[in-house]
């Protein structure tokens, strides 16, 4: 691995931190944060700034870089990003343990949502900022960012956006790969806008508006309320949420073509449908099984069971209701939900629709084959033949996901007082849910899993937003030899 490169690459992460700490610095200012605080974001600031310079200048050279050094700058560089990103937390003493605010900052840069904090009406207005601009900078990926911005990647740019991108599918959207992280992040900016606006409009202050935009389209669920989106009372701010919601958990290539006039990429793509398909059945399950109970009348039912079933498919986290609470039947759809996720080329974590319809397939395919096994068939999506391999390695991606899932789980059995809160808290880690069942449910927080617990499960969110390859690898001996 060409370490001289690979740092020179990961020294512009402190200094896009830095800066985007600087602005909370501002409107921690405006709003009148505490002087102990304000101090704690320049010092924060400071710090990124001078590590991000110092890495810079130490390391320049020419940049070349190869598929290793590509999962080497993502894996380092998300590493750093959230070790940093845990310095305000720390000097502003909003989260004063070292495993807390590192937890804090995973969850917000993994777009998980999953708190330690609580009371959130009483943080400082900058620290509520920072946590929604985690959101903003992990949803699309601080490093396609930085394949955005910097030309002088160039061909080593494609090793970084395959690393990077969430999914199996990392096609380009134009030929030079620079271009299309730019029109990925014109794209997510744009959207994020949209989401914005339409939450002021509906009612939510200016800033309460931004902060829940930056979380949505990324997929991240941080509130500046400690109910979450059930302290407005507004079912004009949850269709919103849930329309916004939808449009981060779906392939930004599908936005995209519609911007381009291809308005039946939606209904032509078959992840996009079977998407749509598991949300109509959940949501039908749910309102059926919880909502004659829990609500007075069937439109609250239908809309509680629709926002909660596309808060969790999209992995976005917000909560109008304790699910928690919920009957078991409503409660294990969710945590299926948790697993699955939300579209591949999207922000939103899980194993990805599109993985599981190609696994589906794949076992459709073995028991034609069983019964005739001269016969030929292929796993096709839509038209088009899947390859051989990438079946494999998505039949492996499940396996290792599995393996991981029962591992954590089993050991968060050690920190949780059930084993319904250390597999739901698993589950919510890996697939960068948020809120879990049991003790973590919606309304509730992480604050009373223990610090190694909190660890466990900062690694679990790290390794379901890099979509395990990605980390795994680094830990092979064969990674390091030339």
């Amino acid at each position: 691995m060409n370490f001289r490169a690979v740092f020179h690459l990961i020294s512009f992460l402190p200094i896009v931190l830095g800066l985007n700490m600087l602005l909370c610095w501002g409107v921690g200012a405006y709003y009148g944060d505490s002087w102990f605080v304000q101090r704690g974001f320049a010092l924060s600031a400071s710090a990124s700034l001078f590590l991000g310079g110092i890495l810079w200048t130490s390391t320049r050279g020419t940049v070349d870089l190869n598929r290793r050094d590509g999962v080497g700058i993502v894996t380092f560089g998300w590493l750093i990003t959230t070790l940093i990103g845990a310095i305000p937390f720390l000097l502003t003493g909003a989260i004063p343990q070292l495993a807390g605010a590192w937890f804090e900052s995973v969850s917000g840069f993994t777009t998980t949502g999953a708190s330690v904090m609580t009371h959130l009406e009483e943080v400082p207005r900058s620290i509520l900022l920072w946590r929604a601009l985690a959101h903003f900078m992990g949803g699309m990926g601080i490093l396609v960012l930085c394949v955005a911005i910097l030309p002088l990647l160039g061909s080593g740019g494609m090793q970084i956006y395959r690393a990077e991108a969430a999914g199996p599918s990392k096609d380009r959207l134009t030929p030079r790969i620079a271009s299309t992280a730019k029109l990925l992040w014109g794209l997510y900016l744009g959207i994020n806008a949209l989401n914005i606006i339409a939450l002021r409009i509906c009612g939510m202050s200016w800033f309460d508006s931004v902060c829940h935009g930056l979380a949505t389209i990324a997929t991240g669920g941080f509130s500046t309320r400690s109910s979450s989106i059930a302290a407005y009372n507004s079912p004009a701010i949850e269709w919103v949420l849930i329309f916004f919601m939808l449009v981060g958990g779906t392939n930004f290539a599908l936005h995209w073509h519609l911007l381009r006039g291809k308005f039946s990429a939606y209904t032509r793509d078959s992840e996009f449908r079977l998407y749509i398909a598991i949300i109509f059945v959940a949501t039908l399950i749910i309102a059926l099984n919880a909502a004659p109970a829990l609500y007075h009348n069937t439109g609250t039912g239908v809309r509680g069971a629709l926002f909660a079933v596309v808060s969790v498919i999209t992995t976005t986290g917000y909560g109008t209701d304790d699910f928690a609470l919920w009957p078991a039947l409503s409660q294990y759809i969710l945590l299926l939900l948790m697993l699955i996720g939300a579209c591949a080329g999207s922000t939103a974590g899980g194993l990805k629709v599109v993985r599981v319809l190609i696994l589906c397939k794949q076992v459709l395919r073995e028991l034609r084959l069983f019964i005739q096994p001269q016969a030929i068939y292929r796993v096709k999506m839509g038209k088009q033949l899947v390859d051989t391999e990438i079946v494999s390695m998505i039949g492996s991606f499940f396996i290792i996901f599995i393996l991981v899932f029962a591992s954590a789980g089993a050991a968060m059995l050690l920190f949780t007082p059930d084993a319904t809160t250390a597999f739901s808290s698993v589950a919510s880690a890996l697939g960068n849910v948020g809120p879990g069942l049991g003790a973590v449910g919606p309304q509730s927080s992480y604050a009373s899993i223990p610090a190694a617990g909190q660890i466990i499960l900062s690694l679990c969110m790290l390794l379901g937003r890099l979509e395990l390859y990605t980390v795994l690898v680094v830990l092979m001996p064969s990674f390091w030899r030339r």
